[in-house]
């Protein structure tokens, strides 16, 4: 008589389902065996079961057909085949349970299981319902980005405040190796050109600014209002309409080969296409969000 199968080992949530395995997939030579685990559509293996980063995934969203042949459970996907040696026939019909409820999102009819495995399968089938719904949800809206953010590093807006003089004399940049934002400025002071920067950290829902003492603002917005008002209106932030100007002139005066060299901010030749446009909102995004 079958020995029934014991409930996997759970990890804090991580996987709907886990246990050992022996893999053979287009990228192995042979069967290896590792620890698979389950949850939702990705179906991750890993070494040991402490691994944080798993060797490999599959993405079940591609799946075309899952059929038990033997001791071997075949997963068919677009583009590969991949087959499973579980380390009992129960065990194998739990993989096999497991993946058809995740890909199909009800629990198989089919399948020869003791009632308490059939209540696990209805169990992570409530909990993966929960975690889709959850993810449907959507987030809070994204912060507005000022008109005077430009994805740029440190010294390309000093180069771009000098070019725009008269126009502007501010910008918000991406801060230092990704984190937070900064302001340059670029003013005249008791006769003396000074460029500035100023670091703007965001912490929860303010943003900090690195000053003595530093100031708080709850958006962006405020962080520009903020060097406005405290310069008394010598801060004047760089709109992105003078950007356009700039590219709009220096498109006419370019040869016709240099509108193949672009640099990321537009500089030299001001070319500037929907794609590289939308490129800048991500990362303009990314960069306030935190990501």
């Amino acid at each position: 008589m079958a020995l029934p199968v014991l409930p996997p080992r759970r990890r804090a949530a991580r996987h709907s389902y886990e246990g050992f395995v022996e893999k053979w997939g287009p990228r192995d030579k042979g069967y290896r065996r590792v620890w698979a685990g389950l949850r939702g559509l990705t179906l991750s293996f890993y070494t040991a079961p402490r691994d944080p980063q798993p060797l490999e995934t599959l993405d079940l969203g591609e799946l075309v057909a899952v059929r038990a042949e033997g001791p071997r459970l075949y997963l068919r996907l677009r583009g590969q085949e991949v087959m499973l040696k579980a380390e009992s026939p129960e065990a194998q019909e739990m993989w096999r349970g497991f993946i058809l409820t995740m890909v199909e999102m009800q629990v198989p009819t089919d399948l020869a299981l003791l009632p308490g495995h059939k209540a696990q399968l209805v169990e992570a089938l409530r909990e993966e319902q929960d975690r889709r719904a959850a993810l449907a949800v959507p987030g809070p809206p994204e912060p507005p980005v000022p008109d005077c953010f430009y994805a740029v590093s440190r010294t390309e807006a000093e180069q771009l405040l000098e070019r725009s003089a008269g126009s502007g004399n501010m910008v918000l940049r991406p801060g230092g190796h990704g984190q937070g934002v900064s302001v340059t400025t670029r003013q005249m002071l008791s006769g003396v050109m000074l460029v500035k920067h100023y670091k703007v950290t965001h912490e929860g829902q303010e943003y900090v600014i690195n000053v003595e003492p530093p100031h708080r603002c709850s958006s962006l917005a405020e962080v520009v209002a903020y060097f406005v008002e405290s310069s008394k209106g010598s801060l004047r932030p760089l709109a992105r309409e003078y950007m356009q100007r700039l590219a709009a002139g220096a498109l006419r005066s370019a040869p016709p080969r240099a509108a193949h060299h672009r640099s990321m901010v537009h500089l030299h030749d001001g070319s500037a296409d929907v794609t590289e446009e939308l490129a800048k909102k991500l990362q303009a995004r990314r960069f306030l969000l935190g990501d």
